[in-house]
């Protein structure tokens, strides 16, 4: 197999990439163990070997050296070992090791994002979006929400609602377009527009019988 590019990209690592279009990292030392150059020959006998003995073992530590550091929900890590030039078969079979252990947990991950999120006054559909952008499917996202509120650590949007308006002094005599204003601010916090100004209405209602 041909390499066709070898690039730099650290003091001592480079990503190579065959004339096949797979391409993965190698260090300097392993660059000239199997004489990996431009235009010259890789033999199958060392791409095996790079590709079941060497990336292997190498991406599982990357990931478990990641996850040490920090929770990721699956397709965060993903990303983060496809960044480091690992092919995605490598990074499927290191997803798969983690996973195994439980290291992973797209359930757990969202349950915990859940908690600390909607009580800093985010709505469900921020949260939602936030989570989409880490990975996390929906099906995930819905049943770690429904877990999350079953146990009753999520706050009542009408409550989380009502203080954010009262955040941006809210009151039923304001003009129109400050009313409109203030609930574009709540609306981008994740909350529903319907939630939200039925809210509105009803902090209305209580101001006519005050």
């Amino acid at each position: 197999m041909i390499v066709t590019h070898i690039t730099k990209c650290g003091r001592s690592r480079s990503i190579v990439k065959l004339e096949s279009g797979l391409s993965f990292p190698l260090y300097s030392s392993e660059l000239s163990k199997f004489d990996t150059q431009e235009g010259r020959d890789l033999s199958d006998e060392s791409l095996q070997m790079i590709m079941t003995q060497i990336l292997p073992s190498r991406c599982i530590k990357r990931a478990m050296n990641l996850l040490q550091k920090k929770t990721f929900a699956e397709g965060e890590l993903i990303r983060k070992l496809s960044e480091g030039g690992y092919p995605e078969e490598i990074v499927d079979k290191a997803i798969e090791y983690v996973k195994s252990y439980g290291y992973i947990d797209d359930v757990r991950y969202a349950s915990d994002y859940i908690r600390y999120h909607s009580s800093q006054g985010r709505g469900k559909n921020r949260i939602r979006m936030e989570l989409m952008q880490k990975g996390v499917g929906d099906a995930d996202f819905e049943k770690a929400w429904s877990e999350t509120e079953e146990l009753g650590l999520i706050e009542d949007s009408s409550e989380a609602i009502r203080r954010l308006l009262e955040k941006k002094h809210f009151t039923s005599d304001m003009d129109p377009a400050t009313k409109n204003k203030i609930a574009a601010f709540v609306i981008r916090r994740g909350f529903s527009s319907e939630d939200v100004f039925r809210t509105m209405r009803m902090i209305g209602s209580s101001d006519d019988y005050s």
